[in-house]
């Protein structure tokens, strides 16, 4: 007895996307989906079956809104392919749906580790003060220090020497980061002497001139060479970065952290920034502009929102007569 035919349809759906991640998410939510629910086609699949599936309630609400948003893709393609019920894929879309009803959260509010935002001296002085003057520690601070500038894991990983225009005015790198949309990040003066320490020791380390497909960031060896670089090879995985992260704010006594609270302490540090007089030396637009974020609304309600208590504040004041 061969495999149930759900298997063929999702792996031929999620062979439609390039991004190994989301071809994987949608390969594992999928069988979970007819799993649970010992279906053996979609045009099995019922609006309970969905609802019991996607709404469990031991899901956080974003968890649940991703699994409808997720089984309601794969099934509007299964219905162009002539393999599910084009009423189920109406049904789930509409508003009658409760489960459209679940607001989305932001800041990570109901993970086991909430979205976290370091103050300057956090960040600038106790975290990236953990990086010694080894090989390791220039390229662990040179992580921290582009994390810190707004620098997203994925685009971490993907940087390479050519990004880089040092000589430019003013420094920057730039690359093609999330959406395909172009990106920078402007190079402050401890940056630009970061970059060029690490560069020069890459350089000797190869013996030869760095080119500009040469990855930025270099991984660690394993084992019992564990704190050497093998220059020239990639960082790889996500996890290489958390784990950096993770190292550097253990030995920093900080906590848990991870790669992205340092976009989001960068929003914070932005945003709190203030002039001679008093006012925010940066707003919304320059702040997202800083991020690459699409859409400013983005930038307001997953970076700023959750840190101002002011109005909080404000009625507790009131309130507590």
């Amino acid at each position: 007895m061969g495999p149930p035919p759900w298997t063929a349809l999702v792996d031929e759906f999620a062979r439609r996307y390039a991004n190994h991640n989301t071809a994987r998410q949608y390969r594992q939510e999928l069988g979970d989906l007819f799993g649970s629910t010992g279906r053996s086609h979609p045009r099995l699949l019922t609006e309970s079956d969905v609802y019991a599936w996607a709404g469990d309630r031991r899901l956080a609400n974003n968890t649940i809104r991703n699994r409808m948003s997720r089984v309601a893709t794969f099934l509007r393609w299964c219905v162009r392919q002539g393999e599910a019920d084009p009423a189920l894929v109406e049904t789930l879309m509409g508003r009658d749906n409760p489960l459209r009803r679940i607001p989305k959260l932001y800041g990570k509010v109901q993970g086991a580790y909430p979205a976290r935002w370091l103050s300057h001296d956090e960040a600038f002085g106790a975290l990236v003060g953990t990086c010694d003057s080894s090989d390791a520690g220039r390229r662990n601070e040179l992580v921290l220090r582009l994390g810190l500038s707004g620098v997203r894991v994925a685009e971490l990983i993907a940087l390479r020497v050519g990004d880089l225009d040092l000589d430019g005015t003013p420094p920057l790198i730039s690359w093609i980061g999330k959406g395909r949309r172009e990106r920078h990040v402007a190079v402050g003066r401890r940056l630009a002497e970061l970059l060029a320490d690490y560069l020069g020791r890459y350089g000797a380390a190869l013996g030869r001139l760095l080119v500009g497909a040469d990855p930025l960031l270099c991984r660690e060896m394993s084992g019992g060479a564990a704190g050497r670089l093998v220059w020239g090879s990639p960082i790889r995985q996500t996890c290489s970065v958390r784990r950096i992260v993770l190292r550097c704010a253990a030995d920093a006594d900080l906590g848990h952290l991870s790669p992205h609270d340092l976009r989001r302490t960068a929003a914070g540090i932005l945003h709190d920034e203030r002039g001679e007089d008093g006012g925010h030396r940066f707003d919304l637009l320059d702040i997202q502009r800083v991020l690459g974020h699409a859409d400013p609304a983005t930038t307001m309600r997953s970076y700023l929102q959750p840190r101002d208590l002011a109005t909080q504040a404000r009625a507790a004041a009131v309130l507590d007569g």
